[in-house]
C-alpha cells in the first residue's frame, strides 16, 4: 500500500484503528469482525473484541489483526465498531461504520434510516490490512499525469455531471434502469467502453464535446440510494451506487489520457457520518441548541444559523488535546479539521484529483478552516510535481451564492461559482436588462465579469469566476434547464437562443461550466418541482436526434474546442468597441490587440430583427485590414473586404479570429 501524508491512514495498514478524541472515561469500543456469506446474504461474526490504546497515542483505539484468535486467514472481511452513542439522542450501544472506511457494503447493514450503518470492507493479506473493493480487488493508483499536457485554469471548460442518473426508463416496475456509475461515465469518453446501464449512450459523447475538466457531483459515499445528493456519510469511500474504487481509478486513467482534469465536489458544512454517534461533541453541533456558540452561525451572513439539511453541522471552532491524525503525535487539534484534511489526502493520492469544488462554504461557518483545507490541497498538489509544480494547473473553487468575492482576495479559495452571471445571461436571452443595469451594461458584465463588484470586491482574473448557463441548482426563478426556461418564456426557436447562450459562455471572461445535457438542450421530463435540485435523468439519446439538437451539439463542441485552445480566450483583456441600438447590437474583442496580436472578436445581435441591407458596418475593428480572418462558429474564412461588414441575423453571435491552431 502506498503511503499517505496522514499518519492515521498509514497506521490502518497494520491494525484496525478508531480515533475518538476526548475518549477518556468512555467504554472501550469493540471491533466486530466477520465474513459475508453471499449465499444467504448474512454476516458470520468471527470476533467481538475490545480495542486498546497504545501507550503513546492519546484517544487512538486499535486492534492488531495478527493478535486475533483463531488466526485470520487471508481473505476479505466485513466489520463494524461497537460504541456507546454520544449523540443527543443517546441511542445506547450500537454498531457503526468505520469513519475512515475506504469501501462500504450496503448488503450488510446495521440500523435503519439515518442510523443506517453499512459494513466496512477490508482485505487481510500477508499479516497486513489492505483497502479493497467488494470483491477483494485491491485498487491501484492512477499514474501522475504529465503536467505539461494538462489544461491551465484559464483554458478550462468544466462539465458538471451527477453520475447517478442518466435517462428516463424503467424495468416495468417503476425502477430506473439507466442509473449510471463510474464505468458508465467512462463510456462518455471511451469508444471502446460499453455502458452497462446508460442505454442512451451511443459513443464517447464527452470526448466529442471536447471538455477538459470533469466535475463529479459528490463522488464520496452517501446513504441515499439510486440518486445523487449532498448527504455525504462516508467521506473516504467512493459512492457505492457509482461503483468501486477500481472503477473510479479506471475512469480517471481514461480522462487523464485525454488531458482532462478530475474535479470533485466536497460537502463539509454538514455530514451524515458515523462520528455523529461516536464522538458527537467533538465533531458535530446542532446550531439551534448552541445559539451562544459562534460556530453555530454562517460566515458572511450575520445572525444566520448554519443549516444541516437533515445532517449534522460540523464543529470547527473547538480544539482538543489529542492524537494528531496527520503528524502522529499528540497536540491540540480541531477534530473536524483533521478529519477533512485526511480524506482530502486520500482523494488526492488515490484518484488524482486535479481540482476541488467546495459546497456551501458560508454554511461551513469557518473561513479559517476553508483556507486551511485549500492550502492543504495545494500542498498535496505541489508535492505531486515537486519544484516544477505549475500553479495554473490546479484550482479550489467555492460555492456560495451570496458571492463573497473577498474570500478570493483573502486566500480562502481560488475561485467562486458566479451565479449572478447566470441571471444576467438569461435576461439577455429574453432581450432584458438585469440587476438595475441598462441593456448595454448587462452585456458588458456578461462578457467581462471583472466589471462587476460584489460586496466591495471584484474578480481580478478570469480563472476566479465559474460561469454557467445552468447548474444542478434548478430551484428558484429562472434556474431550470435552458430548454424549459426558453420554452416557458415563449421562445419558439430554442436552438437559436441556445447557440447565443453558448457563444457568450464560451467567449466571456471566466471559466465556463456546462451542466450535463445542456450541450444539446436536454429537457426536463420528470422533474417539475422547482423546489428541488436537478434529479431528472439526462437523455443522451436526444443528442443523436439527427435534427436541431444534434446541430446544437456540434455548434457547442466546435466552440468548446476553440475555448480550450485559443490563446486570446485565456486572457482577460476585453475591449468594447461598438454599441448600437442601445446595446442590442454590440462588438468587443478578447485578448490583446496591436501589432502581431490575434484577438477574438465577438459580434452579437440581441434583437428579433436581422440587420438591414447586405452589409452591417462595424467601425474600429482591430486588425481589420489584415488577412486570415475566419468566423469560428460557422467554421468559414472571411474575405478581407467583408471583415467588420457582415450582416447579422436575429439573435445571432458571430465569433471571429485570425488565430489558427
Amino acid at each position: 500500500m502506498d503511503a499517505y501524508t496522514v499518519d492515521l491512514l498509514n497506521r490502518r495498514h497494520d491494525r484496525f484503528t478508531l480515533w475518538i478524541p476526548a475518549s477518556e472515561g468512555l467504554p472501550a469500543p469493540k471491533l466486530v469482525l466477520g465474513t459475508h456469506d453471499a449465499s444467504n446474504n448474512s454476516f458470520n461474526e468471527l470476533v467481538r473484541l475490545s480495542m486498546t490504546k497504545p501507550a503513546d497515542k492519546t484517544d487512538l483505539w486499535e486492534v492488531d489483526p495478527k493478535a486475533i484468535t483463531p488466526p485470520l486467514a487471508d481473505g476479505v472481511y466485513r466489520y463494524w465498531f461497537e460504541i456507546v452513542d454520544t449523540s443527543p439522542e443517546k441511542l445506547g450501544t450500537m454498531l457503526v461504520t468505520d469513519p475512515l472506511a475506504f469501501t462500504v457494503d450496503y448488503t450488510l447493514t446495521q440500523g435503519s434510516g439515518e442510523q443506517l450503518q453499512p459494513a466496512t470492507v477490508i482485505k487481510y493479506r500477508d499479516g497486513k490490512l489492505w483497502p479493497c473493493d467488494m470483491d477483494g480487488t485491491e485498487p491501484s493508483r492512477p499514474p501522475v499525469p504529465d503536467q505539461a499536457s494538462l489544461p491551465s485554469n484559464n483554458h478550462l471548460v468544466i462539465y458538471e455531471l451527477p453520475a447517478s442518473w442518466s435517462k428516463v426508463g424503467n424495468d416495468g416496475r417503476g425502477v430506473d434502469v439507466d442509473v449510471g456509475g463510474f464505468a458508465d461515465v467512462k463510456a462518455l469518453f471511451d469508444r471502446n467502453t460499453r455502458s452497462a446501464k446508460w442505454a442512451s449512450i451511443h459513443g464517447p459523447v464527452l470526448a466529442e464535446l471536447g471538455i477538459n475538466a470533469l466535475e463529479l457531483l459528490p463522488p464520496a459515499d452517501a446513504k441515499n440510494k439510486a440518486e445523487w445528493g449532498y448527504a455525504t456519510a462516508h467521506y473516504f469511500a467512493p459512492d457505492s451506487d457509482l461503483g468501486s474504487a477500481s472503477e473510479l481509478v479506471s475512469l480517471v486513467e481514461t480522462i487523464q489520457a485525454q488531458n482532462i482534469r478530475l474535479v470533485t465536489d466536497v460537502v463539509m458544512a454538514f455530514g451524515h457520518d458515523p462520528y455523529g454517534y461516536i464522538a458527537f461533541e467533538q465533531f458535530h453541533l446542532r446550531p439551534n441548541d448552541e445559539k451562544s456558540n459562534p460556530d453555530s452561525y454562517q460566515s458572511h451572513a450575520t445572525g444566520v444559523l448554519r443549516d444541516g439539511y437533515g445532517g449534522q453541522s460540523w464543529r470547527y471552532a473547538q480544539q482538543t488535546q489529542t492524537y494528531d491524525p496527520e503528524s502522529g503525535g499528540v497536540d491540540k487539534v480541531s477534530p473536524s479539521w483533521s478529519f477533512h484534511r485526511a480524506h482530502l489526502a486520500r482523494w488526492m493520492a488515490d484518484f488524482g484529483v486535479g481540482g476541488l469544488r467546495l459546497d456551501s462554504i458560508n454554511n461551513v461557518g469557518s473561513w479559517d478552516f476553508v483556507r486551511s483545507y485549500k492550502e492543504r490541497a495545494w500542498e498535496l498538489y505541489n508535492a505531486r510535481y515537486g519544484s516544477a509544480a505549475d500553479p495554473s494547473k490546479f484550482l479550489v473553487i467555492g460555492e456560495e451564492l451570496s458571492m463573497p468575492v473577498s474570500m478570493i482576495h483573502q486566500g480562502v479559495v481560488d475561485a467562486l461559482w458566479n451565479e449572478p452571471w447566470q441571471g444576467r445571461l438569461r435576461a439577455l436571452l429574453l432581450g432584458e436588462s438585469s440587476e438595475g443595469d441598462d441593456f448595454e451594461w448587462t452585456v458588458r458584465k456578461v462578457a467581462d465579469t471583472t466589471l462587476v463588484t460584489f460586496d466591495g470586491a471584484s474578480f481580478t482574473d478570469g480563472a476566479q469566476a465559474i460561469n454557467y448557463i445552468t447548474s444542478h441548482d434548478i430551484e428558484g426563478y429562472r434556474k431550470e434547464r435552458l430548454y424549459n426556461f426558453l420554452s416557458s418564456n415563449g421562445v419558439s426557436d430554442v436552438q437559436k437562443r441556445a447557440k447565443l447562450a453558448f457563444a457568450l459562455l464560451l467567449t466571456s471572461v471566466g471559466i465556463p461550466m456546462i451542466f450535463a445535457g445542456e450541450e444539446f438542450a436536454d429537457q426536463m421530463d420528470r422533474s417539475k418541482d422547482m423546489s428541488k435540485k436537478q434529479s431528472d435523468p439526462v437523455n443522451y439519446d436526444r443528442k443523436n436526434d439527427g435534427g436541431w439538437r444534434a446541430a446544437l451539439f456540434e455548434y457547442v463542441a466546435n466552440l468548446v474546442k476553440f475555448r480550450t485552445k485559443c490563446p486570446a480566450l485565456g486572457e482577460d483583456d476585453t475591449n468594447f468597441f461598438h454599441v448600437d441600438q442601445g446595446g442590442k447590437i454590440m462588438a468587443w474583442s478578447r485578448g490583446e490587440t496591436g501589432d502581431g496580436k490575434m484577438p477574438v472578436v465577438v459580434v452579437a445581435n440581441f434583437m428579433d430583427q436581422n440587420t438591414e441591407g447586405e452589409q452591417y458596418v462595424i467601425p474600429n475593428w482591430p486588425g481589420q485590414e489584415q488577412d486570415g480572418w475566419r468566423e469560428v462558429s460557422q467554421q468559414r474564412d472571411v474575405p478581407t473586404k467583408w471583415v467588420g461588414k457582415e450582416p447579422l441575423m436575429a439573435w445571432e453571435v458571430k465569433v471571429y479570429t485570425r488565430w489558427r491552431e
